[in-house]
């Protein structure tokens, strides 16, 4: 233990020197290396910006190919599609279990805290946030080590671990039955990545990796108004959407590309299951305009290719896997729809849904019944074929954690419900199933969000059934049992509820399987509702109605004459059924 802590020690001393070599050769030193005469961005942008580099037949020193004798620790099994059925946790790595007792969460922490994620909470998937070595490292809870500054995309952030432990965590996911996959970032790089110091040299063929220009232009893809920095060694401006210590690569390089593919096919074949790709908006540039550097057709082209040549190859090879996209986009459904692609140009397999929250708090919060409109209008449309991943909160400045929003148990429990009622792919961020809020002090900051799991507050609510942790676990296992949970078609339900408009219903079908969803969403209790069978287009007269799940023990109901009937619904109860049909007598 004692020589990990001295190992992480002195990693962070190198990385320190490593910056402050940098920070002199990029002009931090005015006796040493003077800036580049500050001078005005401009708007154009020279047209060698956008042509196209590199050598068509490159290939990656680290070249990985997608062959049946290069992939090990595969999960066996799996169907394409598998990530429809699943429901995943997401970790922050740095944050979530600490092994060796350093004071930092690693791979081997995971590996010992699988059999909680798939039993305790009830994910069978895993998303891992960004693991590969990166410039910015430290070991104290309040240092944002995020990971999204890459500098070595083949070897793992030596805090976490080493590969064998890695490795060992897949072995281990696999064994349960469990999929892992990895947070990739082929926006940019760190800049102290070799790839730059050697663009920003001239060196190594890597002279137009990133985007180099003479002068300073204003590009402007964020709202952030300075995104051109100067280079002494180079003597010219680049390009870096998010800040200067991660350049944007140039995916006008054929070499870039070809990279880019062969770091998901090396982690692919080392038997990741499948990839979350962060900024995806912002991949490759067409003109200087805002419409030209954000969800650019290039963009997607790549992406595409990416889907057909690497992503769906290992399908023929008995090792379906999956990518997702982080496409921050915010009330323009057409834009995001657009990353899914189509069915003869399929692009990314699911898509994440950044309204989602904040619609649900509308309706959790401030009884907002417009929540339900969204789903059946948008998300649910049976004429729109995409796959959205839901998501409360995660390590991003989306939203506070759920216990930070919701101020009362009721309000809570109903909104962290939902996400699992839903047939849409749900992503839990760690503790948000024991009700952890953001850590105090840090508002409007994204480190609030990336503070140690608390390990106690999980175990005090492990034995307790009425806990969150347990309300988790029950839903979770309700999906993994009712298909129409998961895949089914969605119906909204007219509620019949005297004086009381705060009552809603959606009933769910996946072939023989029917689940119907109750909500009240109001502050006051429901005395008693009604739910007519007949008034469901294309449903036939239930059977049986069987409580699945009731978040009071106080909700009783009957069911007369296809009329399922309840009542003592309190203020923010929800309840489960499975509809059983007068059909089956035929069928069966």
């Amino acid at each position: 233990m004692k020589i990990v802590m001295v190992e992480k020690k002195m990693g962070a001393i190198v990385t320190c020197l490593i910056l402050a070599i940098q920070i002199l050769s990029a002009g931090g030193s005015k006796e040493s290396a003077p800036e580049i005469a500050p001078v005005a961005p401009v708007a154009s942008a020279p047209s060698r910006l956008f042509e196209w580099t590199g050598s068509e037949g490159y290939r990656s020193p680290m070249d990985s190919r997608i062959e049946k004798a290069n992939l090990v620790n595969q999960a066996q099994g799996l169907e394409e599609g598998w990530e429809r059925d699943s429901s995943f946790y997401h970790i922050w790595v740095k944050s979530f279990s600490d092994y060796d007792g350093d004071g930092i969460g690693d791979f081997r922490g995971i590996t010992a805290k699988l059999d909680y994620i798939k039993n305790e909470v009830g994910c069978d998937a895993i998303w891992l946030s960004p693991i590969f070595d990166c410039a910015g490292k430290g070991t104290t809870a309040d240092y944002n080590m995020h990971g999204y500054d890459t500098v070595d995309y083949y070897n793992v952030n030596d805090y976490f671990g080493n590969m064998e432990h890695l490795e060992e965590l897949l072995r281990q996911a696999h064994a349960r039955g469990m999929k892992v996959i990895f947070d990739f970032v082929p926006n940019h790089t760190s800049n102290l990545h070799p790839w730059f110091l050697q663009s920003a040299k001239r060196e190594s063929g890597k002279d137009d990796w990133y985007l180099w220009n003479n002068e300073k232009l204003s590009w402007n893809a964020m709202g952030n108004g300075n995104t051109w920095y100067s280079n002494y060694d180079r003597q010219q401006f680049y390009y870096g959407a998010f800040w200067s210590g991660m350049p944007d690569l140039n995916f006008r390089n054929r070499e870039v590309r070809e990279e880019m593919k062969n770091v998901v096919r090396f982690w692919l074949n080392k038997g990741f299951d499948g990839l979350r790709i962060d900024a995806v908006r912002y991949l490759v540039e067409e003109d200087g305009a805002k419409a030209g550097l954000v969800d650019t057709e290039a963009t997607h082209d790549w992406f595409e290719e990416l889907r057909a040549e690497v992503v769906d190859a290992y399908a023929e090879l008995g090792s379906p896997k999956f990518m997702i996209c982080e496409a921050w986009v915010n009330n323009d459904r057409t834009r995001l729809d657009r990353y899914y692609g189509t069915t003869e140009v399929p692009e990314f397999n699911m898509v994440f849904d950044f309204d989602f929250a904040g619609k649900l708090t509308m309706a959790a919060k401030y009884r907002n019944p417009e929540f339900f409109s969204f789903l059946e209008k948008q998300l649910f449309n049976p004429g729109n074929p995409v796959r959205y991943a839901t998501f409360l909160s995660n390590h991003d400045n989306v939203s506070n954690r759920p216990a930070s929003v919701y101020k009362t148990r009721e309000e809570l429990r109903l909104a962290s419900a939902m996400p699992l009622l839903l047939p849409a792919t749900p992503f839990i961020y760690y503790g948000n199933e024991i009700g952890q809020e953001d850590q105090p002090g840090l508002s409007g900051q994204d480190l609030r969000l990336r503070y140690p799991f608390d390990w106690k507050k999980a175990e005090a609510q492990l034995s307790d059934s009425n806990s969150l942790l347990a309300m988790h676990r029950t839903l979770l296992g309700l999906r993994a049992a009712h298909p129409a949970l998961r895949i089914g078609s969605y119906t909204s339900v007219p509620v019949q509820a005297s004086d009381v408009k705060t009552a809603y219903a959606y009933l769910l079908r996946s072939g023989g399987d029917a689940v119907l969803c109750v909500f009240n969403l109001g502050l006051d209790a429901v005395p008693s509702l009604a739910i007519d069978s007949g008034k469901i287009a294309g449903f036939d007269m239930p059977r049986t109605a069987d409580l699945l799940y009731a978040s009071s023990a106080s909700v009783v109901h009957s069911l007369t004459d296809g009329t399922l009937t309840l009542s003592g619904m309190d203020s923010r109860d929800f309840a489960v059924f499975a509809l059983k049909l007068v059909l089956e007598r035929i069928l069966y």
